[in-house]
């Protein structure tokens, strides 16, 4: 009897080993080792830097080093892949910007979707806003609207560039203003900011910041609230149009991370969110903490896929 008591306790062994050997994450308390934070992005942009903020708080609140591997290219697209094709064991996560989510995979062929992944938490936002040149009659988007009806196609506006957030929140805006403003690209904000401050385009659209940053008159701030750094510029939706636009990011990890993995990592970020640390770091990259959990950041990202992807097919075939 002992022999066979001695053979079922081994045989129970051998199996709690290979358990662990297939998901360490579910057979040990996580976490029990480093974690990787990719980030789509070179080292030293905005994106990096906001990645290395939240490693050192999610470092702080777990335990454990949270290590940030870059892996920059095709817009985002090479890091994200890299992610998707990740081990789900909870020990490597992404540190990402909308953009790649919501808007790359409409413009090509990418090896993710949105279901590759798990949604953590959504972490920072920066609202857009409309600037207009020196100079310029337009107080508010009544004038704006007004002139553009009578004067269709005559006024100019400039992005980022075909398919970024600010192009399309701008085409969004025209759609629901039924007026046709003719888009200028620009190769960032550095050109695009220089040409409007010369006249040479009516209107700029980018993140508030930006606008902030060089005093430059707005006639319109797309978030649910005012900003203290706009002061006295009103938000789109108090003035007649529905609508919020910004640049915003958060944390996922590749689909199927284990509930144990997951719980701790969404409790880590929601505690960052928190951190005047992080806080303070945001700020001066010209964004801020902004969170949503798992269920709410999942929600939004497929709600401004499914808008963005529209509005991209609509810029591409005026491009055509």
């Amino acid at each position: 009897m002992l022999t066979i008591i001695t053979r079922r306790i081994r045989a129970l062994a051998v199996i709690g080993a290979a358990l662990a050997c297939l998901n360490p994450a579910w057979a040990a308390d996580y976490p029990e080792r480093p974690v990787t934070a990719m980030v789509p992005f070179p080292a030293g942009g905005s994106t990096d830097l906001m990645a290395r903020a939240i490693a050192q708080e999610l470092t702080d609140s777990l335990g454990t080093n949270v290590v940030v591997d870059n892996r920059s290219g095709g817009a985002g697209t090479v890091g994200l892949a890299a992610l998707a094709r990740a081990r789900a064991d909870g020990y490597t996560v992404g540190v990402v910007p909308a953009a790649p989510l919501v808007n790359q995979p409409h413009m090509h062929r990418t090896p993710y979707d949105l279901d590759s992944f798990d949604y953590v938490c959504q972490f920072f936002e920066s609202p857009q806003a409309l600037a207009v040149k020196p100079g310029s009659p337009f107080s508010n988007l009544e004038e704006l609207v007004a002139y553009a009806k009578t004067h269709p196609g005559e006024l100019t506006y400039g992005s980022p560039g075909p398919g970024s957030l600010p192009n399309l929140a701008m085409e969004q805006f025209l759609e629901k203003a039924g007026v046709d403003i003719t888009h200028v690209p620009f190769a960032g904000d550095g050109p695009g900011v220089t040409a409007l401050m010369g006249g040479h385009v009516d209107l700029y659209m980018t993140m508030s910041n930006v606008i902030a940053d060089r005093d430059l008159k707005s006639v319109a701030i797309f978030s649910e609230q005012e900003l203290d750094t706009l002061p006295g510029v009103q938000t789109a939706a108090a003035q007649g149009y529905d609508m919020t636009a910004s640049w915003w990011g958060g944390v996922i990890a590749p689909k199927g991370i284990p509930d144990e993995a997951r719980e701790a990592l969404e409790k880590s970020c929601k505690q960052a969110t928190e951190s005047e640390r992080l806080g303070k770091v945001l700020d001066r990259l010209g964004t801020q903490a902004a969170y949503l959990g798992p269920v709410e950041f999942r929600a939004k990202v497929e709600a401004i896929s499914k808008t963005n992807g529209r509005l991209i097919e609509k810029v591409l075939k005026n491009r055509s």
